[in-house]
């Protein structure tokens, strides 16, 4: 029976990676906007808001919710939290395929005649 070969041990910078993941705090999905709005009023145009709004996509449909600026600023940050998360993940993932894929030996290739 052959033994499988396994891959290395991940690098203290992987596993410190890894291990930053669990420190992100809240996490949110989607966007959220700050608008104000041209009204006219008596004739008059004036600035109105500023409006917030949180929007997501959930189970195939835009979701949207008006905040108040105190949940703006909370879903902002959770928002932003998800996108280093995000981004952290991906990274791992680039280095975990890249080290497999160099490190345990794989389908030789075809030769061409």
């Amino acid at each position: 029976m052959k033994h499988a070969p396994s891959i290395p041990v991940p690098p203290p910078a992987y596993r410190q990676q890894a291990a930053n993941l669990a420190l992100t705090g809240w996490i949110c999905q989607g966007s959220v906007v700050s608008r104000t709005l041209r009204r006219q009023v008596a004739g008059v145009w004036c600035e109105k808001g500023p409006y917030y709004y949180w929007t997501c996509k959930v189970g195939g449909k835009t979701v949207c919710r008006a905040l108040s600026q105190e949940q703006y600023v909370q879903i902002k940050a959770a928002i932003e939290a998800n996108r280093r998360l995000m981004s952290a993940i991906a990274k791992i993932q680039r280095e975990t395929l890249d080290t497999i894929l160099a490190g345990v030996p794989g389908v030789p290739k075809r030769q061409r005649l």
